[in-house]
């Protein structure tokens, strides 16, 4: 988990997301699990401004939907951050990849529990 925050998923927001229905839970976690590190890899490889941002917009507002508030945090600075600068760009994904990792750790528990 990351430093300083309890969880790296706010379960209560997705309690209210998906009415509590835990099977739907599990859905939900392991759907984005998949699809957001499918867009951290195309992140990785991408070629030009447009591509990294939207990539980066739907990480953002698919960590938004399940409370994944750091990881939505860190995909915004990716959004936003100047594609030209190489090194800040990998910077900006090496945190995002941190706290989708941090999501991870959590995802694996829950359903594991």
């Amino acid at each position: 988990m990351t430093a300083g925050h309890a969880h790296a998923i706010d379960f209560n927001h997705l309690d209210a997301y998906t009415a509590g229905d835990h099977d739907l839970i599990h859905e939900v976690l392991r759907l984005f699990r998949g699809q957001v590190a499918q867009l951290i890899d195309i992140l990785g490889a991408a070629g030009d401004a447009k591509t990294w941002k939207d990539t980066a917009h739907g990480i953002k507002g698919a960590a938004r939907g399940i409370g994944a508030w750091q990881t939505a945090e860190a995909a915004a600075v990716v959004e936003h951050f100047n594609f030209a600068d190489a090194a800040g760009r990998a910077a900006a994904l090496a945190a995002l990849a941190a706290a989708f990792k941090d999501v991870c750790t959590e995802i694996d528990a829950e359903l594991a529990a």
